[in-house]
C-alpha cells in the first residue's frame, strides 16, 4: 500500500472519532459568596449604607436581580437553604483566606470570589496593596481551599475599574459631596475633577494596578483545578448612572447587581 492511501485512510478514521467538547459543570448542591461589599449589595436595597444580601449578586434572593443563587436553584432545588453570603464590608485580599475556610467548613460545594477592590481603593495610593504581596495572598487562599476541600469548584470575577465612575459623576455636586466626606476610594477619587498631571498620572497608576491585580486572578485561577474566571469581563465592563448605587455613588445599584449577575453566570459554565 502507497504512502498516499495509508495517509487518507489514517485521516478517514479520525474523521470518525467524536470531537471532545468541553463539560458543563455539575450543579451544586451548595453556594458560598466571599469577598467585600459589593458581594454583600452594599447600597442595592432600601437599607442606606449597610448590607442588602437580597439583592447581591451571587446570592440574593430578590427576583430583580436573578442571582446566580437563583439560577442555580431553578435547575437545581437542592440548592435551596444551602447559600451563604460570606462577604465583609471592607475585606482585602489578605481576608480570603479566612472567608474560604470558613466556606470549607460548610462544605459548600461553589464559591464565588469578588476580593480585591479594598486594595486598590485605599486611604492613598501609596496604601495600596503591593501587587507581589497580593499575589501571595490570593494563591495561599486558593492552596488552602484545595487541601482543605478539593472538590470545591470556584468562580473568580474580576475586580471593576473605580475610574469609570468619574466620567459619570464628576460634575454631580451631591456625588462629590459624598465621595469627599465619606472619604470613597480616596486612591482613584480624590480630587475628581481635577486635570492637573500629577491626578490624571496617579488615577492612571491606580487603574493599572487594578489590571495588574486582575492578571494575577487569570493566573492564579488558571492554574488551580476547578476554578473559572471571568477573563477581565467586570473590570472592561462600561457603568451607566443607573447601575451606581445613589447612596455612595460607587457601589452597585439593584440594576447594577443584576448585570453583574449575568455577567457571573455567562463565566460560569452553567449557562
Amino acid at each position: 500500500m502507497s504512502k498516499f492511501f495509508l495517509i487518507i485512510i489514517v485521516f478517514l478514521i479520525l474523521a470518525q472519532l467524536p470531537v471532545a467538547v468541553q463539560a458543563q459543570p455539575q450543579l451544586p448542591n451548595s453556594l458560598a459568596a466571599t469577598g467585600d461589599s459589593l458581594s454583600q449589595g452594599f447600597g442595592a436595597g432600601p437599607r442606606y449604607f449597610g448590607d442588602n444580601t437580597a439583592y447581591a449578586w451571587a446570592t440574593g434572593g430578590h427576583p430583580s436581580v436573578n442571582s446566580v443563587a437563583l439560577r442555580l436553584a431553578t435547575r437545581n432545588p437542592a440548592l435551596a437553604g444551602n447559600v451563604y453570603n460570606l462577604a465583609r464590608v471592607g475585606a482585602r485580599m489578605a481576608d480570603l483566606p479566612t472567608q474560604l475556610s470558613i466556606a470549607s467548613a460548610l462544605e459548600v460545594e461553589y464559591v464565588t470570589v469578588m476580593m480585591g477592590g479594598n486594595d486598590a481603593c485605599a486611604s492613598s495610593e501609596a496604601a495600596m496593596t503591593p501587587v507581589a504581596t497580593f499575589r501571595t495572598q490570593f494563591a495561599t487562599a486558593l492552596t488552602q481551599l484545595g487541601e482543605q476541600s478539593p472538590q470545591t469548584s470556584l468562580l473568580v470575577m474580576s475586580i471593576p475599574d473605580p475610574t469609570r465612575l468619574l466620567p459619570l459623576f464628576r460634575n454631580d455636586r451631591r456625588a462629590l459631596l459624598v465621595w469627599e466626606t465619606f472619604a470613597i476610594c480616596p486612591s482613584a477619587l480624590a480630587a475628581p475633577r481635577s486635570e492637573a498631571p500629577e491626578d490624571v498620572a496617579r488615577r492612571e497608576r491606580v487603574r493599572q494596578r487594578v489590571a495588574e491585580y486582575n492578571a494575577v486572578l487569570g493566573e492564579v485561577c488558571a492554574s488551580t483545578p476547578r476554578c473559572r474566571y471571568d477573563n477581565g469581563v467586570v473590570f472592561a465592563s462600561e457603568l451607566t448612572a443607573a447601575d451606581v448605587s445613589p447612596v455612595d455613588y460607587f457601589h452597585l445599584s439593584a440594576r447594577g447587581q443584576a448585570r453583574l449577575a449575568e455577567t457571573a453566570w455567562r463565566a460560569s459554565g452553567f449557562e
